[in-house]
């Protein structure tokens, strides 16, 4: 027998176990489309999640992409169900997805996911997965809540639109690093930069102002355009935000100590932080259901690059190989034209668990 029919078997073998594991924890199996129709997702995210996609057309000529990601075909399947109440959702199969390069890279995931429940899915979908790797000695978990951040943010001396800037760019981190390097300088567009935004708000005042474009109504847009005229950059403290925000972003320490940790931040910088005393409990609670079993690091860069991540997000290492990654996205399945819902999940890269 071929290595490629082994390691089939075993992925097969070892699928069916942990399928098992979600269904005694009462995750149901479902069949996920592979193809996403791309004008969903760029209607309602713009660019975002189609710039990873692999996309091309049907025979009629309508442009669909390969599931770049089995969490966003979970969100849709809910979507299209129309059903009402907590979901449980089990899942197996291929996501595809381009890197940066383009080159397109194909692995098989495995995973959980909880929707529309309110009574802390983080305990249910971590120990589910956990127990997937019970036997393996010395299991890390790296962990966040990017609600902190988001909050952190927002708790900031600087006008609402750099607030709302920085928290819709966070997840691009190259980007979000230059919006940085722009705050902290003082840097405007020039005057024919400022010129070319003029015209463009003209064109969609002319337009149906419901109409989405990349994600916001024009009607969003034009109210944004307006208030950022409005807005001085001269009389706020930029350089200490910009300091706060790369100095959060270094904390990282086991998570019994990082609680503490944040509440000095918070303290030393004088911030009055939206539901600090939220996230501070939820940290502290994991550490207590699972920081005796497993060692736990806050990181809070963690997860930052997944753009739909809304609250705690986590990754499961052995050693240096990350086995599973997952988190909160509150906000994904009314991105994706549903209402909003509350989810968690998580799944398995069998590609580095086999």
């Amino acid at each position: 027998m071929s290595e490629a029919l082994i390691n089939k078997k075993n992925r097969e073998n070892i699928s069916k176990k942990i399928l098992n594991i979600f269904r005694k924890k009462g995750f149901n199996f479902a069949d996920l489309d592979i193809v996403i129709d791309t004008d969903l997702l760029t209607q309602r995210s713009g660019e975002a999640f189609k710039k990873y996609a692999l996309n091309f057309k049907d025979k009629s000529g309508k442009e669909i992409s390969l599931r770049p990601d089995l969490t966003i075909a979970t969100a849709i399947q809910y979507i299209q169900d129309k059903k009402k109440g907590i979901k449980k959702i089990s899942y197996f199969g291929s996501a595809f997805r381009l890197d940066k390069k383009g080159d397109l890279k194909v692995f098989d995931q495995i995973g959980c996911e909880i929707i529309n429940s309110k009574s802390s899915p983080e305990f249910l979908i971590l120990s589910t997965v956990l127990l997937v790797f019970k036997k393996i000695k010395k299991t890390k978990i790296i962990l966040n809540d990017l609600a902190l951040f988001q909050n952190l943010i927002s708790s900031l001396d600087l006008p609402k639109r750099w607030k709302l800037r920085l928290i819709r760019h966070s997840s691009r981190i190259d980007y979000f690093d230059e919006l940085l390097r722009r705050l902290d300088t003082n840097y405007d567009p020039d005057s024919e930069q400022i010129k070319i935004d003029y015209d463009r708000m003209v064109k969609l005042k002319k337009m149906d102002l419901k109409q989405i474009i990349g994600g916001r109504t024009a009607e969003d847009i034009i109210e944004r355009f307006e208030k950022k005229n409005k807005d001085t950059r001269n009389n706020f403290k930029r350089k200490q935000s910009v300091k706060i925000i790369k100095d959060f972003l270094k904390l990282k320490s086991p998570l019994n100590d990082s609680i503490s940790k944040i509440k000095m931040f918070a303290k030393k910088n004088n911030l009055q932080i939206k539901d600090l005393n939220k996230s501070l409990v939820k940290l502290n609670n994991i550490n207590k259901k699972f920081g005796s079993k497993y060692i736990i690091t806050f990181d809070a860069q963690f997860g930052r690059e997944t753009q739909y991540y809304t609250g705690i997000a986590f990754s499961i290492f052995k050693q240096k190989k990350e086995l599973a990654r997952g988190g909160e996205y509150n906000n994904l399945i009314k991105t994706l034209g549903g209402k909003q819902t509350s989810a968690f999940g998580a799944a398995i890269n069998l590609n580095q668990y086999i």
